[in-house]
């Protein structure tokens, strides 16, 4: 029996009611052609949350969205190191260039779960920014936003994708398990998206959540001097760029006065040599006189 046509990464751009009935037709397809380890590596693909699944379509059928959200990351990373070396005048418009590029591919998300009946709460949307900004200046991350195989959101420490690299970013506490490969060739087994289950976290404590909250805010502590230094940054060298422009002036005006003395001393010895050449006529004019 022939395996379906459809490739694993195929069943993210399904609607999402759809995956799991077509995860386990393709899944039961491939075991009937003999190859079970496939069919169970493709039966342990997990469903996409909602807002990973908006951001799939949105990266299929939007890829210029995509491409524009990061690049604009791309900048603003460039910007950070300019601001970090003392030079932050490029970090303001780059990071309000990645925020309008961040709006435009979440009100593309909006719109799909509109579409499909699904509108947005604000929890959504904000795993939806919050994977976005992820995306955007982390390029695995980028990857598989690009790719549109998202199983879940993403944050800035300890989510999930899909892919190769997802172990890069898996919780700290948590090992990364080789992922099983799409079905076809064995000289051609790439990674399958989504395979890799993720364990349960132990309950945290309450010293352990305190401990969360207190990093938090001085997470938000550094984030704010960070704001402040780069802001000081770049008003010194906008205060070295107006001493800049004041000493050129100077200069030029300290060379045109050099000049005009030059000229000045110049027309001065002129005078000198006309006066003493006329003292030389008068007395020659005085010595020829009679007696």
């Amino acid at each position: 029996m022939e395996a379906s046509a459809r490739a694993p990464e195929d069943l993210y751009g399904l609607p999402l009611e759809e995956f799991t009935p077509a995860r386990d037709a393709l899944a039961k397809e491939l075991k009937a052609a003999g190859r079970k380890d496939e069919a169970a590596d493709v039966k342990s693909l997990r469903k996409p949350s909602v807002a990973a699944w908006a951001l799939n379509l949105v990266a299929r059928e939007h890829p210029d969205a995509v491409e524009g959200l990061r690049a604009a990351g791309a900048v603003l990373r460039e910007a950070q190191d300019e601001a970090m070396s003392g030079d932050a005048g490029r970090l303001r418009d780059a990071g309000r260039a990645l925020a309008e590029e961040v709006d435009r591919v979440a009100r593309l998300s909006g719109d799909v779960l509109r579409g499909a009946g699904r509108p947005a709460s604000a929890a959504v949307q904000e795993k939806i920014v919050a994977t976005l900004r992820t995306a955007a200046v982390d390029n695995d991350a980028g990857d598989a936003l690009a790719r549109g195989v998202l199983v879940e959101e993403l944050e800035s420490t300890g989510f999930s994708l899909l892919g190769a690299g997802a172990g890069a970013f898996a919780a700290s506490s948590r090992s990364a398990t080789k992922a099983p490969a799409r079905p076809g060739a064995d000289g051609d087994r790439k990674p399958l998206p989504g395979a890799e289950r993720a364990q349960k976290k132990p309950k945290a404590n309450k010293e352990a959540l305190e401990a969360v909250e207190a990093a938090r805010r001085e997470l938000r502590r550094c984030d704010a001097e960070a704001d402040t230094a780069a802001t000081r940054a770049r008003r010194k060298a906008e205060r070295a760029e107006a001493a800049a422009k004041r000493a050129a002036e100077a200069q030029r005006e300290s060379e045109e006065a050099r000049s005009a003395a030059e000229e000045a001393a110049g027309d001065a010895e002129a005078a000198r040599r006309a006066a003493n050449e006329a003292a030389e006529r008068l007395a020659a004019a005085e010595s020829a006189l009679p007696s």
